[in-house]
């Protein structure tokens, strides 16, 4: 059994350090758990037996005080004030003011009425409480970040991109689309168009802009805004090539093969704030000769308002084509038609053209009741229908008219993008001054008077930055 431990009366202690006098030795000479007792101001017989069995190891660590038994306060547990102080001087979080709390609807007493004045009184109470603390949670909420917005900026783009394999391939992309717009000196907004980085030079920091628009104020991804030089503008097919220059990070995109009917893609978009704005649809078996262009292709879906000029792709995130807001609805030109057009751009500083002098439309995508008609009584299978001929123009002149059927010899295209490349690559002999006209080989079906005649078709060039038919 522990031995008893004695401790000196408290009120001796103080009268004692009141009176500036030493206080008197103990008689008995205690162990270090009694030293620590007198520290303390009272041990128990339970600390003293668990002192002797070294369980307490540190006798100043948890004492035991009587109220009223000592001058000075309480010491706290050291271990848990340092941890607390600790994590508040390593983060900024605990500086943060705690958010307004609602007080709880007011409970009816025993025997009160819920319509009674008392109540309702309460109940305004709490509602004006409610009100002012919504107030202040509104002037402290940040301006607009995205995890505290109720709903998307763009309603139509979560569905469009579902799938993870979707969201990685579209946000890989649109490291790469940029916002074209104008304004007025006063900042009203003129134009907005998308706009794509084809180009990249990190040494010099120079940036090449594919777009529609010839506007020069771009909005870059890290949502900087600077001033672009416009280097080319082509009215026929509406894309223009912008240069920014400044410190950004930025990447071109991989370009697809071209792009087919029927085929699924994405359309993306900038507004004027660079919000991504996504569309999914097919390129639709459609021809709209009355566009007066041969290139354009049909979206199923809509285009985001300020699209044109946005990138079309793939799943596998290849820009396929270019979007561009038509009446009647949606187009788009194949990549490989605008990449020509760049590339004669940069060796030649233009871009030639063959003009037909004719609006066509293709057999391939008529319906299939009219395709087995023009099959089995006039042996068509291909080629294109004149839907229109120009006054005056070479075809007028050597007789081809409205309704007839042309098929190209020398290329075996069957879509009007088709038939635009190959248009295209012709003009590169006239850009290197071999010619100035071409010679197209035709096969002319005149339906009306039931024959057929090969023709040699003389075709003169435009390399001016004007539309061409």
């Amino acid at each position: 059994m522990p031995p008893k431990l004695r401790r000196r009366s408290t009120g001796a202690a103080l009268s004692h350090a009141a009176s500036g006098e030493e206080a008197p030795k103990s008689s008995e000479t205690s162990p270090a758990p009694a030293a620590a007792a007198a520290g303390s101001g009272r041990w128990t017989r339970s600390r003293s037996a668990r002192s002797h069995l070294g369980l307490d190891s540190d006798s100043t660590d948890h004492p035991r005080v009587v109220s009223g038994s000592s001058d000075q306060p309480p010491k706290k547990r050291k271990k848990t004030t340092t941890a607390v102080a600790a994590a508040a001087g390593s983060t900024r979080l605990a500086s943060r003011p705690v958010p307004g709390r609602y007080p709880d609807y007011p409970s009816l007493r025993p025997g009160q009425h819920a319509l009674s004045k008392k109540h309702m009184s309460a109940v305004q109470e709490w509602m004006e409480e409610c009100s002012r603390i919504s107030k202040l949670e509104k002037q402290a909420r940040p301006e607009d970040i995205p995890t505290l917005r109720d709903n998307p900026r763009d309603p139509l783009t979560p569905d469009a991109v579902v799938s993870s394999q979707d969201k990685a391939m579209v946000l890989r992309v649109a490291r790469s689309v940029v916002s074209v717009s104008s304004s007025k000196p006063d900042g009203e907004l003129i134009s907005q168009c998308t706009g794509i980085v084809i180009g990249w030079d990190g040494a010099n920091k120079c940036a090449k802009i594919l777009t529609s628009c010839s506007t020069l104020s771009v909005r870059m991804p890290n949502r900087t805004i600077t001033e672009g030089r416009l280097l080319f503008f082509n009215v026929h097919y509406g894309i223009a090539l912008l240069e920014v220059k400044g410190d950004f990070q930025l990447q071109a995109p991989s370009f697809g093969l071209g792009i087919n009917y029927g085929q699924d893609v994405f359309a993306l978009a900038r507004d004027e704030n660079m919000s991504l704005m996504v569309r999914h649809g097919t390129i639709s078996w459609l021809d709209y000769p009355g566009l007066l262009t041969n290139p354009y292709m049909f979206l199923s879906c809509d285009i985001p308002e300020g699209g044109s000029g946005g990138p079309v792709v793939d799943h596998d995130g290849n820009i396929i084509g270019i979007a561009f807001d038509r009446n009647p609805g949606p187009v788009v030109i194949s990549i490989t038609t605008i990449r020509t057009c760049i590339e004669m751009w940069h060796q030649f500083s233009r871009v030639a053209r063959p003009m037909l002098g004719m609006q066509l439309k293709a057999v391939e995508l008529l319906d299939v009741s009219m395709r087995e008609e023009l099959c089995l009584e006039y042996n068509i299978t291909g080629g294109f229908i004149v839907n229109l001929v120009k006054v005056d123009s070479t075809a007028e002149r050597i007789g081809i008219r409205r309704g007839d059927v042309i098929v190209f010899k020398d290329n075996r295209c069957s879509t009007l993008p088709q038939l635009e490349d190959y248009l295209l690559s012709l003009g590169w002999g006239y850009l290197q001054g071999l010619s100035f006209t071409v010679d197209l080989k035709v096969e002319v079906h005149n339906l009306a008077d039931s024959y057929k005649e090969s023709i040699t078709f003389p075709v003169p060039f435009s390399d001016a930055s004007k539309r061409v038919d």
